[in-house]
């Protein structure tokens, strides 16, 4: 997994106007917080935060906290944790960042990458990402998962999955993470021959007086 580095600044104001302050100098709130640190408010700024997001959910960051007014800066160990969009325009609004110890094991979620293509029928993915529990410097960026050559009724479940010897998986083993059904076939409507079923009578047959 890799290492990035970032700085925040400590944040002493809530609020909808410091919302607004803050994204006019291309900032978002967030939060520090962990055993070792409590919880800190801190203002992050939105380049280096997305690209280290871009680089996977679970990266590594060798986080700075600027100090102010005499303060020494802090160093801690994060990862993000959770990252609020807004509703409409889809834009950041905030992060929580977890302070974490590399020699402790933690929960992480980790996408699943499909590979391959089935040989018959539909695939459906009931998972999309695997609970883990390992060390911090131990997270996989992603977890593959073969489905090349599945066919109708195939599945895999947790237990199928090959994972790092050093990680440890926690969904339940039995859970579904992929499997294949038939493909749906419209029904075409049925067209009955009309065989002269409410005509009415040709010209010229008339029935005479």
């Amino acid at each position: 997994m890799a290492n990035f580095n970032l700085q925040v600044n400590c944040r002493k104001q809530i609020g909808r106007s410091y919302r607004k302050q803050l994204a006019r100098r291309d900032m978002i709130p967030g939060v520090v917080y962990g055993q070792a640190v409590g919880s800190i408010p801190v203002e992050v700024e939105l380049r280096p935060l997305k690209k280290i997001y871009s680089e996977g959910a679970n990266a590594l960051i060798d986080l700075t906290i600027k100090g102010s007014k005499g303060e020494e800066d802090r160093q801690y160990k994060v990862l993000i944790k959770n990252i609020q969009y807004g509703a409409i325009k889809h834009d950041l609004l905030s992060v929580d960042l977890h302070q974490i110890a590399l020699d402790s094991a933690i929960h992480a979620a980790v996408p699943i990458n499909f590979t391959g293509a089935v040989s018959d029928g539909i695939e459906q993915y009931i998972l999309r990402e695997l609970q883990v529990s390992c060390l911090p410097t131990d997270i996989p960026r992603e977890i593959n998962v073969n489905i090349e050559g599945l066919t109708v009724g195939d599945t895999i479940a947790v237990r199928d999955i090959e994972v790092p010897v050093n990680v440890q998986l926690v969904d339940e083993l039995d859970a579904t993470v992929v499997t294949v059904v038939a493909q749906r076939t419209e029904e075409l409507p049925d067209v009955k021959a009309e065989d002269g079923e409410g005509e009415s009578g040709t010209a010229g047959d008339e029935t005479p007086a």
